[in-house]
């Protein structure tokens, strides 16, 4: 299995630029990383189902649709990637600060990137108020304290790139973490449970849905701000 790193976020964020450089210098030096874009050459999805290229001999970046669910997607890509020889190790959120100042109604949309994310990268802060964005990063370390923060500078060039696809799992979603049902459970010896239980692992509370198919969690369709920003 090859390593897959997932970029998510919205369209004309710059993750192309953000995927591109992590794979030129997150990585040791000469290392080939592939990059696989959404649509043509890249990968696909359609009623639900995710179409990935073969994996090959190196690691790549995934760039995710962005102009759709990310939860949907990240649904059909966890089932998808193994099929094609994929194993996602690592998820890189790119936060568009200014699209989301203007369009305060996306938050559960960027919110639900920030859930599957072991690493944010927050682009143009420079054209947000100070006050806004102190308010931002004052969320981020109350609601996702272990998620790695980075900023892209106006002249490009991530600071540390490496960090944000090296290490251990820091996403606030254990989807993808190695766990037994065991594991996910608050009990010890001094605190088992009267009833008998099921050990069955429990499902990320972005993919529950009710009875009706509909998710619990609803976010929002990014596709009219998008059009507002002319994107």
């Amino acid at each position: 299995m090859r390593d897959l790193c997932l970029v998510l976020g919205a369209a004309g964020s710059g993750r192309r630029e953000v995927a591109e450089e992590l794979a030129r210098f997150a990585w040791p030096e000469g290392r080939r990383v592939g990059v696989i874009p959404h649509g043509d050459g890249g990968w696909s999805m359609e009623d639900g189902v995710a179409r990935l290229p073969r994996a090959a001999d190196a690691p790549a970046l995934l760039i995710s649709d962005g102009r759709r669910s990310q939860v949907d997607q990240m649904e059909a890509l966890i089932a998808a990637a193994p099929q094609a020889g994929w194993a996602i190790r690592r998820i890189v959120a790119v936060i568009d600060l200014p699209l989301l100042h203007r369009h305060p109604e996306l938050e559960p949309w960027f919110r639900s990137c920030l859930h599957f994310a072991d690493a944010a990268v927050l682009v143009r802060r420079w054209e947000t108020p100070n006050a806004w964005l102190s308010e931002f990063q004052r969320m981020l370390a109350d609601d996702f304290r272990t998620c790695l923060v980075a900023f892209l500078p106006k002249a490009g060039g991530l600071a540390r790139p490496a960090e944000l696809v090296e290490g251990e799992p820091r996403r606030a979603s254990l989807v993808l973490d190695d766990l037994d049902a065991v594991d996910e459970m608050e009990f010890d010896e001094d605190n088992l449970p009267d009833e008998p239980f099921d050990l069955v692992r429990k499902t990320d509370p972005y993919f529950l849905r009710d009875a009706s198919g509909r998710r619990d969690i609803l976010v929002p369709d990014i596709g009219p701000a998008l059009a507002a920003e002319r994107r």
